[in-house]
């Protein structure tokens, strides 16, 4: 059955960065003391970090997000066949699960209770009904429902991301930094007896995407499908 889903940030995160100026400072052998790239590196921080969450279509900073869902339903007299099976939530890894409200009709509304009238899958987003007699799942109404949680991989500001997914953006800000003034359409450079410089241009073999294909493998379990 298909669905439709209203997202609303509650709470955003203070910084969406997938690491810190600290870390890519030791990655780069930059002594703490030495402050004189750190504008560009916390730049380049927050560039990269963008490029990875739109390529994994998603937000891993913890946020308190509302998703009102609407399942599909016929014309009136609205008969609709079959349940829902889960209630897919828009974001995952879940925290908590603040409230649940079930709209069986207008100004007519149920808070549903985690434990007893549903079971929560954190690592899928999903939401399972259960009968409240038998514990046993069961389906989901097409009724209206509003989801109140908190998702996401860390706390910007005091957690840490995944080690991986944080070293994947550690190297794409390295190979910035490293490759800042440099002409990018610069293909080889020699001088006899001295040494010579050569550089890749456009896309690394065997890279589909916007990323090498070494950092595209550690992303790819992050990448959230989009809705079709």
């Amino acid at each position: 059955m298909p669905i439709r889903i209203i997202s609303t940030v509650l709470t955003a995160a203070s910084s969406y960065d997938l690491t810190t100026l600290e870390n890519i400072k030791d990655d780069l052998a930059i002594p703490g003391t030495d402050t004189s790239s750190d504008a560009t590196l916390a730049r380049f921080i927050t560039e990269q970090s963008a490029l990875v969450a739109q390529y994994c279509n998603r937000v891993f900073p913890i946020e308190t997000v509302q998703d009102v869902i609407y399942p599909d339903r016929d014309p009136y007299p609205y008969q609709v066949t079959g349940m829902l099976s889960e209630l897919q939530l828009s974001r995952w890894p879940l925290v908590s699960v603040t409230t649940v409200t079930d709209t069986v009709a207008v100004n007519t509304s149920n808070t549903l209770v985690a434990g007893t009238d549903f079971v929560i899958d954190a690592d899928r987003g999903w939401l399972t009904k259960t009968d409240p007699n038998t514990g046993y799942p069961t389906g989901w109404s097409p009724d209206q429902y509003t989801i109140q949680y908190t998702a996401g991989y860390f706390e910007a500001g005091s957690g840490s991301p995944p080690p991986d997914l944080e070293m994947a953006v550690l190297r794409l800000v390295t190979a910035r930094f490293k490759a800042r003034g440099r002409d990018p359409f610069l293909r080889g450079q020699g001088e006899p007896g001295v040494g010579q410089e050569q550089y890749w241009i456009g896309a690394l073999p065997g890279q589909t995407g916007p990323f090498p294909p070494d950092i595209a493998a550690v992303l790819e379990k992050y990448r959230m499908p989009l809705a079709t």
